[in-house]
């Protein structure tokens, strides 16, 4: 009688790697396979997200399904501890300076608005780069290196802008892609957003371990308030418009892990403020709840509060910028308040 040994499939790129039928993540869920890399069912194996824990082994699986005949002929071995794989960092040559700086289209936006010196220096301070990734509108994309307290480079983000209105480029917006085969750019048809991580490309290695952390973290370490958005471009933004805060980015909502130990300890001792979205409140506050269990000094802003939908504290304060009219004396010192700074600032009744 044959004799079959079930155990956790093998890691062999995306395809071994499925969506957990408990928290429905893609790409997160490792199949029971028996010696052929045969699974026994979609709901038997194991969700690698803590958060989510689900776990059903073959011996679980079979007693629910007696009828199941394998189970008459089956040994089950107890999967191997997974192995530790050393987290992977960027090479600091990434760093040198970026001499296609003009054709980026996000800092033609920018040295638009604030002029060339102001945005040599922001993107400078942060080492805002160009990639030549997206094509569009005769400019080039950008790239955001996540950089962190230890000055090593996590990951790469690389987005395409429409260098005339600042915004960043969408699934329906055109763009050519630079692809290394054909050695030229071709029309970007996929239906997703301009959006890449580069970091296992530029590695050559797509089973590296690379852990995210905030943009412009290895900033935080020098200051003693923060102030956190979602958006790169908005830390660029307000660090020009608001230089008295350092700004960092999660990426979105969720993004970076921005709530996991590891990501947030660069945060302590700091005053931190979030500044989420408008619509996006309630859920930041449940992020501070996250990290005030960790002992972060953190408050949640509400500047953007009632606005349209999707508007940043970038989006308030060039709006502020635009029509050239300062807030109130009342709404100046809520706000300074808010931030910290309401020690610093002198008002002239």
């Amino acid at each position: 009688m044959s004799e079959h040994t079930y155990h956790l499939q093998k890691y062999a790129g995306t395809s071994t790697r499925h969506t957990c039928p408990q928290c429905g993540h893609k790409g997160e869920f490792t199949y029971y396979v028996d010696e052929r890399n045969v699974p026994i069912d979609e709901s038997c194996g194991r969700c690698n997200r803590e958060r989510c824990g689900y776990h059903l082994t073959p011996s679980e699986y079979f007693k629910a399904h007696p009828t199941d005949k394998r189970n008459e002929f089956t040994t089950w071995k107890q999967p191997e501890p997974p192995k530790v794989i050393p987290v992977s960092y960027l090479p600091s040559s990434l760093l040198t300076t970026d001499t296609y700086r003009s054709e980026n289209n996000l800092f033609r936006f920018m040295a638009k608005e604030f002029g060339t010196n102001k945005t040599n220096l922001v993107f400078d301070i942060y080492h805002v780069g160009t990639s030549k990734h997206w094509r569009n509108n005769g400019g080039l994309s950008t790239a955001f290196p996540q950089i962190d307290d230890k000055g090593r480079i996590c990951q790469l983000k690389v987005m395409a802008y429409n260098p005339y209105n600042g915004k960043r480029m969408k699934k329906q917006d055109r763009a050519e892609m630079w692809s290394d085969k054909a050695q030229k750019y071709v029309p970007d048809t996929r239906p997703m957003d301009k959006i890449w991580f580069a970091g296992k490309t530029l590695l050559k290695n797509y089973e590296a371990n690379l852990q995210q952390t905030f943009f412009g973290c290895h900033l935080i370490k020098a200051s003693s308030r923060i102030g956190i958005v979602e958006s790169e471009k908005s830390a660029l933004i307000c660090s020009i418009l608001m230089p008295e805060i350092t700004w960092i980015t999660t990426g979105g909502c969720n993004g970076c892990k921005w709530t996991e130990k590891a990501v947030i300890k660069p945060l302590s001792d700091k005053r931190v403020v979030l500044y989420p979205d408008s619509g996006m409140v309630a859920k930041w506050e449940g992020k501070a709840e996250i990290l005030r269990s960790s002992g972060i000094d953190v408050t949640v802003s509400r500047i953007c509060e009632g606005l349209s939908d999707n508007w940043d504290v970038a989006d308030v304060l060039l709006r502020e910028r635009h029509v050239q009219k300062g807030m109130s004396i009342g709404e100046v010192m809520a706000y300074a308040k808010e931030i910290g700074v309401s020690r610093q600032i002198t008002y002239n009744v």
